[in-house]
């Protein structure tokens, strides 16, 4: 008996007569609202070609994001509302006016006016008329050696240059006046110590100011000098045992002959042009505080007073000893007497003279005495 499929509808049980066939599903339709553009860093799309109709984005979570948007909101309210409380505060900038008045000389260019050169040159003589004697010695010796070097420097350069002299006897000269002693005089400015030459200008002016008397200008002049003398004379020994004689010699032998062979007069003239020049290299010297203006207020009137052929007492008592030690025909005696005598006067008349009287006339106490003016703050 055959019993079909329908007529078992509606019993109570169904008998299994063939293995029934897998029920087929259906795909899934889920209908979606069109989702907005992804945004960066979050979502995805279905692949292309996939059994969905509409394409499904799923969305990221903002859950955390949106909390701490809140809270950063929140914060900022909170700073808002703190700031809200806080008096604002105002800076007012007013710029202070002040008047310049200018009554007389003002130094633009750092050098000072020749007015306070010469104050400056009084009060520097003063202290120098202070120290005690030993320590002017001492000074002076040092001064002493610094001129020995720097005059070793130039027996070494100047003379030994036979080709120039031939050829340019002019730039020669130059040459052994610019190398060696503007060195000498800038070590001693510099570094400290006491000059004969020039203390004869700047304690002279210390006292026709009144700042020192006779006897402080006396002592420090006479210490000063001999303190010159005992620097020159250890380096003319130190130099006589260096072996290095060959190179000095011929220099100081002619330097030795040269100056012992002048009359006194053209000796004693030529005495008063070196030390000028050498006072208004001090001079130059007090008015400017760098070391390179020091150096160029030494370097113009030295390399000037030994190119031209002047007489300074201090470098002779250098030079002549060590001519005489190279074996130049010339005593010890016509040294002093035909060239340190009327040297150092020569000199001692371009220092009280042509600088230290000069200058208290124009701007000290000399020139007050004349016109009458009372001494300035």
């Amino acid at each position: 008996m055959f019993v079909s499929a329908t007529s078992l509808r509606g019993c109570g049980a169904a008998l299994p007569l063939r293995a029934a066939r897998p029920a087929m599903r259906r795909p899934l339709r889920v209908f979606a609202q069109a989702a907005p553009d992804r945004p960066s860093g979050g979502g995805s799309r279905a692949p292309p070609g996939s059994s969905f109709e509409q394409p499904v984005y799923q969305a990221p979570s903002y859950q955390v994001e949106a909390a701490v948007a809140a809270g950063n909101a929140a914060a900022a309210a909170a700073n808002a509302a703190a700031a809200s409380t806080l008096a604002p505060v105002v800076v007012q900038v007013q710029p202070s006016l002040s008047t310049v008045t200018v009554t007389g000389e003002v130094a633009t260019n750092g050098v000072l006016t020749p007015a306070q050169i010469y104050e400056k040159a009084a009060a520097t003589g003063a202290y120098k008329a202070s120290l005690p004697w030993w320590k002017i010695v001492l000074l002076g010796m040092v001064a002493g050696c610094y001129v020995g070097l720097g005059g070793a420097l130039l027996l070494t350069v100047g003379p030994n240059c036979p080709g120039i002299a031939s050829n340019n006897p002019g730039l020669a000269k130059y040459i052994t006046g610019a190398i060696g002693f503007p060195f000498a005089l800038l070590q001693i400015l510099v570094c400290g110590s006491e000059l004969f030459t020039g203390n004869t200008a700047l304690c002279f002016a210390a006292l026709l100011e009144g700042k020192i008397k006779w006897g402080g200008l006396i002592k420090n002049w006479v210490c000063a000098y001999a303190g010159n003398i005992l620097g020159c004379a250890l380096m003319v020994a130190i130099f006589a045992n260096t072996g290095l004689l060959p190179q000095l010699t011929k220099g100081a032998e002619a330097l030795a002959i040269y100056k012992t062979a002048a009359p006194f007069k053209e000796t004693f003239l030529k005495a008063i042009c070196a030390n000028w020049f050498v006072c208004l290299a001090v001079w130059q010297a007090l008015g400017t505080s760098s070391f390179g203006g020091k150096f160029i207020a030494c370097l113009g009137p030295v390399s000037a007073f030994v190119c031209i052929g002047l007489e300074h007492c201090i470098a002779n008592i250098f030079f002549v000893p060590l001519g005489i030690v190279c074996g130049a025909p010339v005593t010890l005696q016509q040294f002093f007497t035909l060239n340190l005598i009327p040297v150092t006067l020569g000199n001692i008349v371009a220092g009280t003279v042509c600088m230290a009287t000069v200058y208290s006339l124009l701007y000290g106490a000399l020139g007050r005495k004349i016109t009458g003016a009372a001494k300035t703050a």
